[in-house]
């Protein structure tokens, strides 16, 4: 039998700001890749990770923000997107990803 083992958090106030200050962040990559994805639709996953080394030379604040939860973030994006697609194949009423 596997256990998966939970434990709670109890960070400092300094780093409960600093968590919360990377939630913020992490929200406006995502809301930026989602404006560029529906400006363009000849994306991918990939090509956009690749403008993240342009974007944080340009986007001071995400320096402070680790380069694989930067990633993530455009993965996710993908994968809701993704996601949608399926269930619009599916037969499901879909929206459009908000922001």
């Amino acid at each position: 039998m596997n256990y998966s083992y939970r434990y709670r958090l109890r960070p400092s106030a300094a780093l409960e700001d600093q968590l919360a200050w990377t939630v913020d962040t992490c929200r406006q990559v995502y809301n930026h890749f989602l404006h560029q994805l529906n400006r363009t639709d000849d994306t991918s996953a990939y090509r956009e990770q690749k403008l993240l080394p342009n974007l944080k030379r340009w986007w001071d604040d995400l320096k402070n923000v680790h380069s694989k939860v930067l990633q993530k973030v455009v993965q996710r994006l993908y994968d809701n997107l993704s996601t949608l697609r399926g269930r619009k194949e599916n037969g499901y009423r879909v929206g459009t990803l908000n922001w």
